[in-house]
């Protein structure tokens, strides 16, 4: 008796399940090619602890913070939140045990405000840019987050701009709040413009959202490298990685690019712009590729650094950066 015929659906399911253990099995063999080695449990376990330790201690001052709005002004508790998630943020890459540098801030005016456009690789990425850039950061997140308990509840108390990526009427309507927001109260924007995660470590697509709010607010858009972030905490993953034959997990860096003046573009530059930030993303992403690993040396930032305010522009070494 000849082998009974699959359905379309079957034979589907089963090319499917074949294809992931073979993405698997490459993903596998990438990972020893870059040098990443086993997961670490204990360090893991370490992370989750902090978290669980520190969001109430750090999330509960952040949205107390705004009883004192009647006193200071929404500006000012706003920037108390900041403050608070700063720490909290400095306090996660710190029980990662991720040394990192920094390049390229002395580009920018402290006194400014900036759109910060970066590479998304890991859930690391918001940790590393809160932690080494020393600007009043507000972000562009999507809705469900503020429903996080306690921590969702201070990002939204800091004034983050949520987005629906469901709706689109309502997005555009988050991004005119935003603008007026930002008119009244001057502060940098943190977006990530592939929208989610990197699956692969490449960069994806961009989305012109986060563009056109700049170009509407007339602020500089500064491209941002994120780099050695997606070997720490790979996209559907909850372990950290360490360096192959190594304790600790691999060194970070971040890299800010030329800022791009927005102030003189109209709606209709937003594809230019987009694709102007992407390449210049992409070139700091190949040299650093090029270049090799050679932050080996870095010391991870002292447990006291996570309460200090992070200096604009560090060459003496001591902060953890360069």
């Amino acid at each position: 008796m000849g082998r009974k015929k699959q359905p379309p659906a079957t034979r589907r399911a089963r090319d499917a399940d074949d294809a992931s253990k073979m993405v698997g099995k490459n993903s596998s063999e990438e990972d020893k090619a870059r040098g990443i080695g086993d997961p670490s449990y204990l360090r893991s376990m370490w992370v989750i602890l902090v978290c669980i330790v520190w969001v109430p201690l750090t999330g509960i001052p952040a949205i107390l913070s705004l009883l004192l709005w009647p006193i200071l002004g929404l500006s000012q508790c706003q920037r108390l939140t900041w403050r608070c998630s700063t720490v909290f943020f400095k306090l996660v890459l710190w029980s990662s045990g991720c040394p990192y540098t920094v390049e390229g801030l002395e580009q920018l005016d402290p006194d400014a405000n900036y759109f910060f456009a970066c590479n998304h690789e890991s859930l690391w990425d918001v940790p590393l840019v809160f932690a080494a850039i020393p600007f009043w950061l507000i972000s562009i997140a999507k809705k469900s987050l503020r429903l996080v308990p306690v921590f969702g509840w201070a990002v939204a108390a800091g004034g983050t701009v949520w987005i629906d990526r469901k709706n689109h009427s309502a997005d555009m309507k988050s991004m005119e709040v935003a603008q007026e927001s930002l008119r009244k109260r001057p502060r940098s924007v943190l977006i990530f413009p592939e929208g989610t995660r990197t699956p692969d470590g490449n960069l994806q697509p961009f989305k012109k959202g986060g563009f056109v709010l700049a170009i509407q607010a007339g602020m500089p858009v500064v491209p941002v490298c994120l780099c050695g972030t997606f070997d720490v905490v790979i996209k559907g993953g909850r372990r950290f990685w360490r360096k192959k034959q190594q304790v600790r997990p691999r060194p970070l860096k971040l890299v800010i690019g030329s800022p791009i003046r927005t102030d003189d573009m109209r709606y209709e530059d937003r594809d230019a712009l987009t694709d102007r930030v992407m390449a210049q993303i992409q070139a700091m992403k190949a040299e650093w590729k090029q270049s090799g690993d050679k932050c080996d040396n870095l010391r991870v930032e002292p447990f006291w650094h996570c309460f200090l305010p992070t200096p604009p522009c560090d060459d003496r070494g001591w902060w953890g950066r360069v």
